[in-house]
């Protein structure tokens, strides 16, 4: 005959195994959910990587939340491409003043314009070529002329005769 103590040791082993397993299968689904969720966060990463490589609309506003907005901005950006104030302003559709406020400091762009902001800093310079192309414009360079928001000296020296 079976000694008792075995029998019971046996019996502690089966019970506790069962036991594990039934706290470990909720466990293993929940494994399985958070496996199938990190496969899709790491399509939607390459998604937005490839999009941001191209400079489209999902690499934009990723890049604009994440980086923090000054003046300076707009000038480095104009600087980097080249790009007069009134080309910048056609390209982000607002008005050659709005480009001046921000440059200035005296204005922020609304979140739709920092986006565009955003897009163009990762463009390269053939993609910048070609956004310039798409508004009518061969070149971002500045026309000579009054800058916005200068006093026509014209107007301020007849003024004073």
């Amino acid at each position: 005959m079976a000694n008792i103590a075995t029998l019971l040791k046996a019996e502690i082993k089966k019970q506790t195994d069962k036991t594990v397993r039934d706290g470990l299968r909720p466990l293993a689904k929940q494994l399985r959910e958070e496996k199938k969720r990190v496969a899709e966060l790491e399509r939607e990463v390459a998604r937005l990587s490839k999009s941001l490589a191209k400079g489209g609309p999902a690499a934009a506003s990723t890049a604009a939340k994440s980086s923090a907005w000054s003046g300076k901005t707009v000038t480095n950006l104009r600087k980097k491409h080249e790009l007069s104030q009134n080309a910048l302003a056609k390209l982000l559709g607002v008005g050659i003043n709005t480009v001046w406020l921000w440059e200035q400091g005296r204005t922020s762009p609304r979140a739709k314009q920092r986006d565009g902001i955003a897009a163009l800093e990762n463009l390269s310079s053939l993609q910048m070529r070609r956004r310039l192309t798409k508004v009518g414009l061969s070149v971002g360079k500045s026309k000579p002329g009054r800058k916005p928001g200068s006093k026509n000296k014209k107007a301020v020296i007849r003024r004073k005769r």
